[in-house]
C-alpha cells in the first residue's frame, strides 16, 4: 500500500518472527476443529503435539489469551524500532483474533441448549476451516518472504492500523 519495498520480508529471522504472532488465533479457535480431530485422529494427534501444550497454558493461565492479544496490538502499534513487517503481521493476526469473536458468542448461546450434532459440527467445521485457512495462508506468505495482503478487509485494515512507518 505505502510502497512496494513493503511487500517483501528479507531475512529468515524476519520472516519466522512474522509467523508467531498467528499463535493467537490458533489458540483461540483451537476449540472450533473438535469435530475435526474426532474425525480425523492424524490431524487431532499433531494438534495435541504441536498445539496442545500451549492451549493448556492458555486454558489454565488466567487473562493469559488477553495479555497476549494486548501485546499484539498495543505492544506493537507504535514501537517503530520492530520491522514494519512484524507490526504489520502482529496486527492482522489480532484482526483474525477478533473475527472470531462472532462465532465464539454464536456458539456460547447454544452451549446450554441441546443442539444437535447434525448442526453444531457442520458450524463449527466451518468456523475451523475459515480461520485455519487464513493463518496457514499468512504464514506460508510469510515464509515464502511475501506479506499476506489478500484477506479481505483485514488485510487493509492491519495495513491503516501499522501506518506508513
Amino acid at each position: 500500500m505505502w510502497s512496494k519495498d513493503d511487500d517483501e520480508i528479507s531475512g529468515f529471522g524476519n520472516r519466522v518472527k512474522c509467523c508467531f504472532p498467528y499463535l493467537l488465533p490458533l489458540l483461540d479457535g483451537d476449540h472450533f476443529g473438535r469435530f475435526i480431530y474426532e474425525r480425523i485422529p492424524p490431524l487431532g494427534l499433531a494438534n495435541e503435539l504441536l498445539l496442545g501444550p500451549l492451549v493448556q497454558i492458555n486454558n489454565h493461565v488466567p487473562f493469559f489469551g488477553l495479555a497476549f492479544f494486548l501485546a499484539l496490538t498495543l505492544g506493537t502499534r507504535f514501537n517503530f524500532d520492530m520491522d514494519r513487517n512484524i507490526r504489520y503481521n502482529a496486527q492482522l493476526a489480532a484482526l483474525i483474533d477478533i473475527a472470531l469473536i462472532l462465532p465464539e458468542l454464536i456458539a456460547s448461546g447454544f452451549e446450554e441448549g441441546d443442539v444437535p450434532r447434525f448442526i453444531t459440527e457442520p458450524c463449527s467445521n466451518f468456523v475451523w476451516y475459515a480461520y485455519t485457512t487464513a493463518v496457514v495462508y499468512c504464514m506460508y506468505s510469510n515464509l515464502r518472504g511475501k506479506k499476506p495482503s489478500g484477506i479481505p478487509y483485514l488485510s487493509q485494515s492491519a495495513e491503516w492500523m501499522v501506518g506508513p512507518f
